[in-house]
């Protein structure tokens, strides 16, 4: 209970960059496994996209034995898929799929079908779909993801900076890789529910990413000043801020996911299952990514620049532990670890970790005190 109370308190002080090495480790494996995957087995793709028509025979005792004895007589072009599911009054349906793109083909065998289940012509149900339609909706869905990716990478570029940008789109892909991996890897057909729910996974990554880099900002800006803290501090803070909140936004909008995922395969909601379950993939993976993807990827990115290089080498130069990124500053009237004045003058005295509290350096005498948020006191403007 300590521990959640800190992370509710924002006390926490979690070792990020010391996870970010675990952690991208397993993302390259995870996406190495979805390339593999996608190059030597492909995805499933529906009829939506391949074309094809859809029987839906409403029968309690029409087995599928009996369905491709039908069949065989038909000109369907082999390897239908078959599927029992049940309406919401509880009456069972047999579902199958099949490679006829013709209008006048579905329905002879969809008449076919009602007569060798003994209903009446009409009662069985049938969807055909043309390969335009689906070659047209491929279409449209890679138009959209390219301009997604080109309009949000400049809007981020110009809010924030071009290094946030593509670490932030660098996340993006991995969701999508490990995303589509899934699909491959467990054979799980991709239908136009899943093609939605894949934008709508760009956007709540994006979502997240941009939340940790308005926190990195602001503390940025503040600490950065200082000159006492690497970038990869300032990062680690700024985690430990928003962590909270990723938590609490995810778990908010992963739980009603899971119901509708839940529902779906229960009442046999085929569409209602192949959205939610597309979601519930990328929006796992789109807070993962957030905090173990875009993020050491901007630390990387931004300890290269002279301005972060200078501040590392000056810390080292002075004795300082830059891999030591803990925060000192977060217990009430605590003191911080920081730079001696005698390291200037080459005594000894305690060092500055990079991480200190925010109110730079301090020494054992006339140090300022901490407030509780490491914060230290603002001095008092002089009256006229």
């Amino acid at each position: 209970m300590g521990a959640l109370k800190r992370l509710y308190r924002g006390t926490n002080d979690i070792n990020f960059p010391k996870a970010f090495r675990r952690a991208g480790i397993i993302s390259l494996v995870v996406v190495a496994i979805s390339i593999v995957s996608l190059f030597t087995r492909g995805v499933e793709l529906s009829l939506d996209f391949e074309g094809g028509s859809v029987w839906e025979i409403p029968s309690q005792d029409f087995t599928v034995d009996q369905a491709e004895a039908v069949l065989a007589d038909q000109d369907t072009g082999g390897g239908e898929k078959f599927q029992e599911a049940e309406t919401v009054d509880g009456e069972r349906i047999l579902r199958i799929s099949g490679q006829a793109d013709s209008i006048q083909t579905g329905t002879d065998v969809a008449n076919a079908l009602a007569e060798g289940a003994g209903l009446d012509e009409g009662a069985v149900t049938v969807n055909t779909v043309g390969p335009s339609w689906g070659e047209d909706i491929t279409r449209q869905a890679r138009n959209s993801l390219i301009v997604f990716m080109v309009l949000v990478t400049a809007y981020i570029t110009f809010q924030l900076e071009w290094r946030m940008a593509l670490a932030a789109m660098t996340a993006v892909v991995h969701d999508i890789l490990i995303t589509l991996g899934v699909y491959s890897v467990f054979h799980i057909t991709i239908t136009p529910a899943t093609v939605i729910s894949f934008l709508t996974i760009l956007g709540f990554s994006l979502y997240d990413t941009i939340v940790v880099y308005d926190r990195v900002q602001e503390n940025g800006e503040r600490l950065g000043r200082t000159g006492r803290y690497t970038y990869d501090a300032i990062m680690r803070r700024s985690l430990n801020q928003v962590i909270m909140r990723s938590i609490g936004t995810t778990m908010t909008t992963i739980l009603p996911i899971i119901s509708m995922l839940v529902v779906g395969l229960l009442l046999g909601q085929q569409i209602l299952s192949d959205f939610s379950l597309a979601l519930l993939i990328g929006l796992v993976s789109g807070v993962y990514s957030s905090i173990f993807v875009a993020s050491p990827l901007t630390v990387w990115l931004k300890e290269r620049q002279p301005r972060w290089r200078e501040v590392r080498s000056r810390l080292v130069s002075r004795g300082v532990d830059v891999t030591d990124t803990a925060w000192h500053g977060l217990v009430p009237g605590s003191d911080a670890i920081t730079v001696a004045a005698g390291a200037a003058t080459g005594g000894t005295g305690s060092v500055d970790t990079g991480s200190a509290g925010e109110s730079g350096a301090t020494s054992s005498a006339g140090a300022p005190r901490l407030t509780p948020g490491g914060h230290p006191p603002r001095p008092r403007k002089k009256r006229r």
